[in-house]
């Protein structure tokens, strides 16, 4: 028995509506809220008058204590929900979004439906492509670096910048096949203990001048 409290909650009572995203950056709960212009009932309020909207996440994208994951809306986006308190109109949930045209991502299209895509308001990007024989991932920063993984296997790997590997452990990095190394400027090498070379053949070549310093014994043979 629902308690008459609560029954505009259920059945006849609930109202549906269609919606549109106008401001998901100021929640003051910081809940992943947004206030929605919904058709037909916000239409002459403020953008700042509107009530939050709770937004219902998928179970898999539940959040509890600061964990899990916490991507929200973006403004302009189409949604559908319902409103808790019934016909009163003032506690809105979102429980989907409604693509409009246009809404597609392009990189989505490319090999639509196949290449799933989430992309952010600065343009960071990610892509999980099932198109058959095309199979690929791909990460990519607003700057342009990027990582992808092709569809043997292979992955590919570019900085737009700077990059820096900080390792606190050892470090050990295996080639079954061959391995090149090209630096168009300068490089240093440092090692605060032992070094050592192991190999069938060493080649050493300077197209100007090779030095060997030692603050010991050189030896050779």
């Amino acid at each position: 028995m629902i308690p008459s409290s609560f029954i505009e909650y259920y059945g006849d009572q609930t109202r549906w509506f269609l919606g549109i995203v106008v401001n998901v950056a100021d929640d003051p709960l910081k809940l992943g809220r947004a206030r929605v212009r919904i058709f037909g009932v916000y239409d002459e309020i403020a953008d700042e008058d509107l009530p939050w909207a709770q937004i219902v996440v998928p179970i898999t994208q539940g959040v509890h204590e600061g964990k899990g994951q916490n991507l929200g809306l973006l403004v302009g986006t189409q949604v559908f929900g319902i409103f808790l308190d019934g016909q009163n109109s003032q506690l809105p949930m979102v429980i989907g979004s409604i693509p409009k045209e246009g809404d597609t991502n392009d990189k989505a299209k490319e090999n639509y439906p196949y290449n799933k895509v989430y992309q952010t308001e600065t343009g960071h990007y990610k892509e999980w492509d099932d198109t058959e024989g095309e199979e690929r991932i791909r990460e990519q920063h607003m700057s342009g670096t990027y990582y992808e993984v092709m569809s043997d296997g292979s992955r590919e790997t570019t900085v737009e910048e700077n990059e820096t590997l900080r390792v606190k452990g050892d470090v050990t990095i295996i080639g079954e096949k061959d391995a090149n190394i090209k630096i168009s400027g300068n490089c240093s090498i440092t090692v605060t203990g032992n070094a050592s070379i192991s190999a069938k053949n060493v080649s050493v070549t300077g197209t100007d001048t090779v030095t060997v310093r030692a603050g010991g014994k050189v030896v050779l043979g």
